[in-house]
């Protein structure tokens, strides 16, 4: 994040604490901890990537009730993939952007810049998200040289 002159530079709290509070809710220490963690990240983690990247880390209880919190006043969004592992990233309203999933690696990437065209609804019908899983290999395990 490039600050301009003079200005000061937000903190992954600084940045979680501004998303709760913009959702109109109390900025619990558990809910900032979870939430800097996913920001700081950058990608979608799953809730174990988020509990081993927490210093100290919450128990499962209390991270389980912060995901569903965090995904229910729509600050994160679910990404199931394969693996069958739920991942969690920041969301952008509406959440209408693709994901890639690496065949190699596994991680999941939000694609905020390529684009989901919504098919045409029948009447009546309203469309709240769109999931998108594009696959392949991403960039970093592509420029890995593969032992034969």
């Amino acid at each position: 994040m490039v600050a301009e002159p003079g200005a000061a530079v937000k903190t992954a709290i600084d940045q979680a604490r501004e998303l709760i509070e913009a959702v109109q809710a109390r900025a619990t220490l558990a809910r900032l901890a979870v939430l800097s963690v996913l920001i700081e990240a950058n990608r979608p983690l799953s809730h174990q990537e988020v509990l081993q990247l927490m210093d100290p880390p919450l128990d499962r209880v209390t991270a389980y009730r912060v995901f569903d919190w965090l995904e229910l006043v729509g600050i994160v969004h679910r990404i199931s993939a394969d693996d069958r592992v739920t991942r969690f990233s920041i969301s952008r309203a509406p959440h209408c952007h693709a994901h890639f999933q690496c065949e190699q690696c596994g991680r999941i990437f939000c694609l905020d810049q390529a684009p989901v065209l919504p098919s045409a609804l029948p009447e009546g019908f309203v469309m709240r998200t769109i999931e998108m899983t594009v696959k392949g290999v991403c960039a970093d395990c592509s420029n890995t040289p593969q032992v034969a």
